[in-house]
């Protein structure tokens, strides 16, 4: 499964309608998103916590989402509510990964519930760094169909101390991590598949990203590891079209 991040922000705004719905025409069959809460605790979908709404700069977590609709007004395209994209996640078919970027329980809680209200939790995932999923990974308890994926930053680490338990974790190197390419440029498909091979045997799915070279896509895909979230997706998809043909 190709996961495009933040849809396909290489032709659209990011984390719009538009670059979802561009992601999903290029052959993408999952999307990764970003959520976050405005001041008064409702959620939207945006990658960085401050945002330029026609020519207005604003901080989301210090802004009303009253306000943020009526600088939206002329702009729906640049800010998305959980509710319209959740409309839209009902509309389609690919699988849906919410990275949050707050640790909140509300957060948590807005998220199980529409998943919960639209019977989406085969297509829902809530994925981030642990120290953020916290509250998502306790609310595995209540919620036992909930997909909660961590993204890994020491991966090699789990052998010592495994992850807590979760659906999935992410392998790869990630956007705005100092050194985290340096593991995976020193290893090979071979050990990688030992790695992927040891969280799968303690109950884990197995995905990588955010990989955005030829490399890392030869890389994962030697060692078994073929959900990718990643920017390049039209040369995911035939990549890996190719290399299931041959």
């Amino acid at each position: 499964m190709i996961i495009a991040h933040r849809g396909y922000r290489k032709f659209c705004q990011e984390n719009t309608i538009s670059a979802f719905d561009a992601a999903i025409l290029a052959g993408a069959e999952g999307i990764e998103c970003d959520l976050r809460l405005t001041s008064d605790n409702k959620v939207v979908v945006n990658h960085n916590n401050k945002l330029r709404l026609n020519g207005v700069s604003v901080k989301i977590s210090d802004t009303k989402l009253s306000d943020l609709m009526v600088l939206r007004r002329h702009a729906a395209e640049e800010l998305l509510t959980i509710d319209e994209l959740f409309e839209y996640i009902v509309q389609k078919r690919a699988e849906f990964f919410l990275e949050v970027k707050t640790s909140s329980p509300i957060l948590i809680e807005a998220i199980t519930k529409k998943t919960r209200e639209g019977k989406l939790w085969s297509r829902v995932h809530v994925v981030g760094f642990s120290f953020v999923l916290k509250n998502a990974l306790r609310a595995q308890s209540s919620y036992p169909k909930l997909k909660v994926n961590q993204f890994l930053r020491f991966p090699r680490y789990s052998y010592i101390k495994k992850p807590q338990k979760s659906y999935g974790v992410f392998l790869g190197w990630l956007d705005g991590i100092p050194g985290s390419q340096t593991f995976f440029r020193t290893i090979s498909g071979r050990r990688l598949f030992k790695l992927r091979t040891f969280f799968e045997k303690n109950g884990f799915n197995v995905m990588g990203g955010v990989i955005n070279n030829d490399e890392g896509l030869r890389l994962f895909s030697e060692a078994g590891i073929k959900d990718i979230v990643t920017d390049r997706i039209s040369e995911a998809v035939s990549y890996f079209k190719s290399n299931t043909q041959g």
